[in-house]
């Protein structure tokens, strides 16, 4: 394992457990100093150092370490090669636990190149061999094929990681839930921002009552494309898009809306109808949600969250929280927030999906009451 390696799943571990590098300090009696130019890669760690970080983390992070635990490493298969697919297999390296064992694609070129680039051992040449080479899926292809892979994964005791959008429709969703649950599966929505440490933050403070009680909610995530990924795509990632603020929503205001007012804007050409921009109002009790999302539309992909005495201002790309201010009347009050993002933010969802097989339970992510009416929203949009 190299040491950039090595230190990416220590700043892993320290995010996931809430600790601080200061705080770390003090739990190995060591200047805040040493552990900077340890995680710069300034300094290089003992084993011994090492062993004590385990130790205060609660988890293995070496590959000895790994191995002399006893702790099998989960099999993890790739539906898909594409853009988001390469990112999960770069991602994977970094979580303790996660090894990535075959991929398929239909494309048989684009699949040789894939598991060459990423060393993947086994190339997949059906969905059903996949299944005997892995013990969850992520399943990473186009959204009309997500029911039946994600339902044959669970018919198969197969765990289920599933892009988003997740499923065409509400019923789909419902049936695989009910699937998972009978069968005693995990199956999670791959939305990297609802497992983001800093997201979850962010949604801390503004549930804490220091902007004073919420009003509105107003989120905004474009996306141009080019020509061709508008040929294949476009409305598909324009739901993607929408995930994002409807997340935000919920986990400020909950499901329980009370109305949906929704606007698309198609191109012109009626043989050929694309989705370009969405704004939709999720209506709520005293409260007001504002999701705009595009991909032909350009705006500034910000987030607001609005109180009675402040507010909370996330600069674009929001949906990638590494910062984020909280503003009031008095400017000398406002508080700003940093927070490292790693890489593309996949590693959390991974780590997620793997601490919900081994019966880690965590409120993070998406529920499944969150997930079916994230859905149903979705369904209004196009």
């Amino acid at each position: 394992m190299s040491d950039s390696e090595l230190i990416s799943r220590i700043k892993t571990a320290l995010k996931q457990s809430g600790i601080s590098q200061r705080e770390l300090a003090l739990k190995l009696g060591k200047k805040e100093t040493e552990i900077s130019r340890w995680m710069s890669g300034r300094m290089g760690i003992s084993t011994q150092n090492l062993q004590r970080i385990e130790e205060v983390l609660g988890r293995p992070l070496s590959r000895e370490s790994i191995q002399r635990s006893g702790i099998s490493p989960i099999r993890i298969g790739i539906v898909g090669t594409g853009s988001i697919a390469s990112r999960f297999a770069t991602e994977a390296a970094h979580v303790v636990g996660a090894y990535i064992s075959v991929a398929y694609n239909p494309d048989i070129t684009q699949l040789k190149l894939f598991c060459c680039k990423y060393e993947i051992a086994t190339e997949a040449g059906n969905f059903e061999q996949l299944l005997e080479c892995c013990d969850a899926v992520y399943i990473a292809s186009p959204v009309s094929t997500h029911f039946d892979y994600a339902r044959m994964a669970l018919e198969h005791n197969r765990h289920v990681l599933c892009e988003m959008p997740f499923t065409q429709t509400k019923s789909e969703a419902a049936e695989l839930f009910k699937m998972a649950d009978k069968r005693g599966l995990t199956l999670i929505p791959a939305l990297k921002t609802a497992y983001c440490p800093s997201f979850l933050k962010l949604v801390e403070i503004a549930k804490s009552g220091e902007i004073g009680e919420i009003a509105d909610i107003s989120g905004t995530v474009t996306t141009m494309l080019s020509e061709s990924e508008k040929s294949d795509f476009n409305n598909e990632r324009l739901l993607e898009n929408a995930a994002y603020p409807i997340l935000a929503a919920f986990k400020l205001f909950g499901c329980g809306y009370k109305d949906v007012h929704s606007f698309t804007q198609y191109n012109q050409d009626e043989f050929d109808r694309k989705a370009l921009f969405n704004h939709t109002i999720l209506a709520y009790d005293n409260k007001v949600a504002s999701i705009k999302v595009g991909t032909g539309v350009k705006s500034e992909g910000s987030l607001v969250i609005s109180g009675t005495k402040g507010y909370i201002y996330v600069p674009a790309p929001w949906w990638k929280t590494d910062y984020f201010e909280v503003r009031f009347e008095n400017t000398t009050n406002n508080r700003k927030f940093y927070f490292p993002y790693e890489q593309a933010g996949l590693r959390y969802e991974i780590q997620a999906l793997l601490d919900s097989i081994r019966g880690r339970l965590s409120t993070d992510g998406l529920s499944t009451e969150e997930t079916l009416k994230m859905i149903e929203i979705q369904n209004k949009i196009i």
